[in-house]
């Protein structure tokens, strides 16, 4: 999905990890005489919520050629450029990386990317739309790229009037998860890829000064998108399965010197579990992580920026949840001044 008249900012050097040059169709098999119905009903993938099996992948493969390729910013072979687009407010320091979700399949990059960073510039807080690398690619690379953004915008923060101590993220269900693990599992770790020399940008902390979960997915062992970011060999095997989810699980790397977070979901979320999220504010709370948890009654999963847009699934009713936005900005207000 691209946005329209966009300011690209590559956030890599000339060598970005993880790029080969190989054809994506070495994981990926899409299909052009799919329609909609055949993508969601008929091969699912990821989205079948009535088993733990992934099934066949080639409807999730078409909705990403159509979605990330040939109306996005991904390539046919693994050559994509993860890149942030900036919306600037003059005379601001405080700047938002906005991380849009998709299931590690595609990424929404409007109505969780431009529509939170119009509403945030409104209420005076720069933002970078971040546009990261997902499927067909595998971890660690979407998290490298989100703790590249990090480093990018706080190397960057004086040309654009920036708080380098002023400086988070929000992410919305797997952008949610993506901004989380950055923060509490990566933080400032090196960049470290085989193959890949850092440079001076990758010597800056990486570390957020707060941090944001829309509707995240927090436990990845019950979430068909780990086979998006770990690979259908993991996920097939359940005990591979396991491992990969700990290893990124934010609930059991939480410390207490995690940056403080903004938490919030929709009780009649039917995507991922929300309770889950409850069970990371405990764990905040416990070891005295600053930590803000709402939970509204109805929303469902995916409401973002709550601009509503007639859907397949026809007119959202944001009434209950919208409030996140004034919720969000007092936080940051708060945090920041």
């Amino acid at each position: 999905m691209r946005l329209e008249n966009a300011t690209i900012l590559p956030i890599w050097g000339q060598v970005i990890p993880g790029n080969t040059g190989k054809s994506k169709t070495d994981i990926m098999h899409w299909d052009e005489s799919l329609t909609m119905e055949d993508i969601f009903f008929k091969y699912p993938g990821v989205w079948d919520k009535s088993c733990d099996e992934l099934g066949d992948m080639k409807g999730c493969d078409t909705l990403v050629y159509r979605e990330e390729i040939q109306d996005g910013y991904a390539r046919e072979t693994y050559d994509d450029v993860p890149f942030l687009v900036p919306f600037i407010v003059e005379g601001a320091d405080t700047a938002v990386i906005a991380c849009p979700g998709g299931a590690y399949l595609s990424k929404s990059m409007d109505s969780e990317g431009a529509d939170i960073a119009r509403f945030l510039n409104e209420a005076g807080i720069s933002v970078f739309v971040l546009w990261y690398r997902t499927y067909p690619y595998h971890s660690p690379l979407m998290f490298m790229d989100c703790q590249r953004a990090v480093r990018y915008v706080r190397y960057h923060a004086a040309e654009y009037g920036i708080n380098p101590a002023k400086i988070s993220t929000v992410g919305f269900s797997a952008g949610g998860n993506l901004c989380g693990v950055e923060a509490i599992v990566f933080g400032n770790a090196p960049a470290e890829y085989e193959g890949y020399t850092p440079d001076e940008i990758d010597q800056v902390d990486g570390s957020v000064n707060a941090v944001a979960m829309c509707y995240p997915a927090i436990d990845m062992s019950v979430d068909k998108a780990l086979a998006c970011i770990a690979g259908r060999e993991v996920y097939d095997d359940l005990e591979k399965r396991r491992a990969f989810a700990e290893k990124l699980d934010m609930r059991s790397h939480l410390t207490e010197t995690c940056p403080p977070m903004f938490l919030c979901n929709a009780m009649d979320d039917d995507v991922v579990q929300p309770q889950f999220l409850a069970e990371l504010a405990v764990k905040a709370r416990a070891l005295k992580v600053s930590c803000e948890l709402h939970m509204f009654g109805s929303g469902g999963h995916g409401f973002g920026g709550c601009v509503v847009r007639p859907g397949p699934f026809g007119i959202p009713d944001y009434s209950a949840v919208e409030q996140w936005k004034g919720l969000y900005v007092n936080w940051l207000r708060r945090l920041f001044g």
